[in-house]
Order: structure tokens, then sequence, then C-alpha cells
């Protein structure tokens, strides 16, 4: 396929949030591409961590601490998209899940690199030490609707909210592991099936207020401009293409529920629409196909990858 055969699909971006963590994240692009080192080196310079070593060599438990994952996954995001942008692919959307919608904002030039990842670090630091001294869990719950679970939660004693509406029939519950406990016990009964999450805390919930009040100051010093193209909101599952509506997203996000079904129905109805995982694994791939069956979905994972999802596009891509 050529350049102009590829110019009318409309490419949608779609950005990995916590939980898409391997260890070995980013090794092979990053040996087989100068742009991917650059990225990596400019971000461990940035954020003072060495970002390669932990999402290579981890260990697991290094790269699953809250405050690690968060700047390791953004960077092997915009590591990726810094060399899908030098390849010639411009984006028409983007969505990001959760922490990934801060690196869908960075990628749409609404954040700089360097502010983007300030924000990233800030906020990793800022939801583990949320629960440094109170417990808070997570659970998916499959097989269950919206409608269903909300009435289940209300017979709930304790803290637990809808933390994601992540595709029809899963949706994850995040709060007090007690409240978790009784509500797993009462949507086993109704014929749910429950995983729990392998989280440090209760996260997008009312449990992080006091976090998000501090995030929300860091935010208001960060230099935003509009972003080059529409990112949807978690929050609202609304396009954010001015400073105040992406200020307003991220002074929420932290303790909203992320609107994922949501936004990939409003993305759902793009003409020609085709989407792009940009970023370690394949979980918004796998979602997006609960949400959209008939849905095309690149993955970004390893040169291969790449290579294909350009050849596809009509474009090229060189290793150094």
């Amino acid at each position: 396929m050529n350049n102009h055969a590829s110019s009318h699909r409309q490419l949608i971006l779609l950005f990995p949030g916590q939980g898409a963590q391997t260890v070995g994240m980013g090794k092979a692009l990053y040996q087989a591409f100068a742009t991917v080192r650059n990225t990596f080196e400019q971000a461990s310079d940035l954020s003072g961590i060495n970002l390669s070593k932990i999402c290579f060599e981890g260990p697991r438990q290094t790269l699953n601490a809250t405050e690690n994952t968060q700047p390791a996954i953004f960077t092997v995001s915009l590591a990726i998209y810094a060399l899908l942008a030098e390849a010639g692919i411009k984006p028409q959307w983007a969505a990001g899940h959760s922490l990934g919608e801060l690196s869908a904002l960075t990628a749409a030039g609404a954040l700089h690199m360097d502010q983007g990842l300030q924000l990233v670090c800030t906020r990793g630091q800022l939801m583990a030490n949320a629960f440094t001294n109170r417990d808070g869990t997570m659970a998916a719950i499959e097989n269950l609707d919206a409608s269903a679970l909300s009435s289940l939660i209300k017979q709930v004693e304790g803290q637990v909210w809808i933390a994601n509406f992540n595709a029809p029939g899963q949706i994850v519950v995040s709060g007090a592991p007690q409240a978790l406990e009784q509500l797993s016990t009462l949507a086993k009964i109704a014929g749910g099936r429950i995983t729990r999450l392998a989280v440090s805390g209760a996260f997008h919930t009312p449990m992080l207020a006091a976090a998000s009040a501090s995030f929300s100051k860091l935010v208001a010093t960060i230099n935003i401009t509009a972003p080059d193209f529409p990112v949807i909101g978690n929050v609202q599952a609304n396009p954010l293409t001015t400073v105040e509506l992406v200020r307003e997203e991220l002074n929420n996000q932290m303790c909203s529920s992320v609107y994922w079904t949501q936004s990939m129905a409003l993305l759902s109805k793009i003409q020609d629409g085709c989407f792009i995982e940009v970023g370690p694994g394949k979980i918004l791939k796998g979602l997006l196909l609960r949400n959209v069956r008939q849905a095309q979905c690149w993955i970004t994972e390893t040169p291969k990858d790449i290579e294909m999802l350009l050849k596809n596009l009509g474009l090229a891509c060189t290793g150094q």
C-alpha cells in the first residue's frame, strides 16, 4: 500500500496504562532503533531513574512499584511514538488508559516531554504514598453489567467503587479490601467472575483525594498547549481539544472512573478508523476487540510489529 492509499485512513493511537508492564519491555526496540535509545536516555536523565535497567532487567518487584511502573510505561510508549512519528505516521485521534492518558497528551503536544514525565513521576509517587499506611486493592469483575454491579455495591458495607468501565462484561472495582471481599462474594453469587489485580492501592477512587489535590497543584504550574489532535479523556469520554479541557481532565482523572467502554464506542464511529496500540503489550487491543469486534488494531511491541504496521501503511523505518 502506498502513502496515497493509506492517507484516507484515520489513525487512532491507544496508549496503555499500569498493568501493561513486563520485564524486558522495549528492549528489542531499544537495540534496533536510535530514536528509541535517545528517548530512553532523555527520560532517564530527566527522571533520575535508570529506566532502561528497570524496563529490561527488572526485577519484577522493582518494575511493579507504582512510582517506577508509571515512568517506565510512559517512556516505552513515547519512545515508540517517536519512532512512528519519524516514519511519517500522523494520527488523527488518541486515547490513553489511566496513566496512558498522559502519554497520549504528550504525544499530542499538549505536554512537553519533560513536563509530561514530571507529571507522571509525581503521579506515581503520590499514588504510591497514598497507600503507605492504609490498604486498598482492585479486582476485575466479568460477566456482570454496570447496573447489576452498581446495585451490588449498594449492599456492601465499606468503601468500594467502580474504577474502570473497560469493556462490556469487564468492569474493574476498587476500594478497601474487606469491602471488596464482600462485593466479590455477592458478585460470584450473581454469576460474576472475579480476578484480583496485582496493585498496591485502590486507584481511581475518592481514596486518592489528597493525592489528587497535590497533583493539581503541580498541574497548575505546567505549561499546557492545545493538543495537535483530539485525545479522548477518561473522565467523561469526550475529546480534549483545548488547554482548559486538558487541565480539567488532569485535575480529575486520579479520583474518577475510567470510561474506556464509552471512549471506544466514540472512536468506533470514526470512518475508516485504524487503531495502533502504542506501548508495551496488547491489553488495549484485547479490550478494543471486546468493545468493537470488527476493529483493526496493530501492536508495536517488537521491531517486527513496527515493520508490519509500517508496511501496511505504506511507510518505512530505518534501524541503526
